[in-house]
């Protein structure tokens, strides 16, 4: 203990740590982990930035793409497919997750008062634990069970049609239930909210901050959904492929078809792949992290002996910020699917360019005399009618400068 007492760096120097005042933290965190801190504090600085800043702007840009994603989605052209009901489910269930989960996360690391309200109710904080994770769930769940509608559509592509909205409501249903119940495991179990890189101190001491429920919910949420994308994707684009050169042997009609059938299951392509990446670098950090504090956790010892226990500690630190980064970068799946529906769905990006034509037409105003002008139409006849005024105006100012000119030179010819 008396070579952790002259430790040259203050406990302070961890500023994570909330109460400097509790007993034993000389020897939960030795001086060679606060060296450590230091190193990792630029990397730290760097997450910290992009969760407390950029992800304010991640759900703002998020909540309001996927409230428009819905309204085109809804929209007569678009909603006469299982695809739409998806993907309007989706929308909805990125929406949860960006509110219930990372906005709310954002708020209580940027003011003490709110976090104080889940910490005084017992209610707000159960009914956080359970909505964050059922959104986050419910939106990768829907991601996998669209890719397999889309095999399955693809592959038997001569099925039930009639059945296809009925099948999918049914689907969606049942995946929003079995996400609850999931859910509801939140109230037994913190997992990572116990330790989150958000920084608010949780509102509640979970009964099993770790266990093995841990193990299960990853499995879940991350290499189950990951497994099942992957192998639902590659069916699908062998498929494709073979089905593609079959099209080029048939008429225009069935080639016509075939081209329908491969612009949905692009869409379903982009944002399944695009979520997959997302979500790859998450869940290998998650399970090194996991593994490292359950199966390889350490004890503080005593000094000579304590080198595996610094180790560990120094790698648990890396490894939670990691974990922060990533974190981070699968904000990015909640907010993004607007422009992967744009950029992939023709029908979606002729709704979108439709409305947003009708919309500038019918309430964009005129630069001048919004009064007289409510359209551009009547914006460019006003313009014209100005211009034309002015041009008489001019002639005649000319007209008038001739005139007296030919009367000043009378004048003084008269004189002369």
């Amino acid at each position: 203990m008396t070579a952790v007492s002259r430790c040259p760096l203050p406990i302070t120097v961890l500023d994570f740590i909330r109460n400097s005042s509790q007993p034993d933290l000389e020897a939960k965190w030795p001086c060679e982990v606060r060296s450590y801190w230091l190193s990792l504090r630029p990397f730290v600085r760097s997450v910290r930035f992009l969760l407390r800043y950029v992800t304010p702007f991640i759900i703002t840009l998020g909540v309001l793409l996927n409230a428009v994603s819905f309204s085109m989605l809804s929209a007569p052209v678009l909603c006469d497919s299982n695809l739409s009901l998806y993907l309007s489910a989706l929308a909805i269930s990125d929406n949860g997750a960006l509110i219930f989960n990372y906005a709310v996360s954002v708020a209580k690391s940027h003011s003490t008062s709110v976090n104080d309200l889940f910490m005084n109710s017992k209610f707000l904080c159960g009914a956080n634990s359970v909505s964050m994770e059922f959104f986050q769930f419910t939106s990768t769940w829907l991601i996998v069970a669209l890719t397999w509608t889309r095999v399955i559509a693809v592959v038997f592509p001569f099925g039930a049609r009639d059945c296809q909205n009925r099948s999918a409501i049914t689907t969606i249903t049942s995946l929003v239930c079995i996400s609850f119940i999931i859910s509801l495991t939140k109230l037994y179990s913190g997992g990572y909210e116990t330790d989150s890189v958000f920084e608010f101190v949780p509102c509640q001491e979970k009964i099993k901050p770790w266990g093995s429920a841990m193990y299960l919910y990853i499995a879940l949420s991350t290499w189950l959904p990951l497994l099942f994308i992957s192998i639902g994707n590659l069916l699908l684009i062998v498929r494709i492929r073979k089905s593609y050169k079959i099209h080029n042997e048939l008429t225009h009609n069935f080639r016509y078809r075939g081209n329908r059938t491969h612009n949905s299951s692009r869409t379903l392509l982009a944002v399944s792949i695009v979520h997959l990446i997302l979500l790859l670098p998450l869940g290998i950090v998650e399970t090194l992290e996991l593994y490292w504090d359950v199966i390889l956790i350490k004890h503080p010892a005593d000094a000579g002996k304590n080198e595996r226990y610094i180790h560990w500690l120094q790698e648990k630190m890396l490894l939670k910020w990691c974990r922060g980064l990533c974190f981070h970068i699968y904000h990015w799946t909640f907010a993004i699917n607007f422009f992967l529906y744009y950029l992939t769905g023709k029908k979606f990006r002729s709704v979108v360019t439709q409305t947003l034509k009708n919309y500038t037409d019918t309430y964009l105003p005129c630069r001048w005399n919004v009064s007289r002008c409510n359209t551009w139409n009547n914006c460019h006849r006003h313009l014209r009618s100005c211009s034309a005024l002015l041009t008489r105006a001019v002639t005649r100012n000319k007209q008038f400068n001739n005139t007296t000119r030919s009367n000043a030179d009378e004048r003084n010819s008269n004189v002369t």
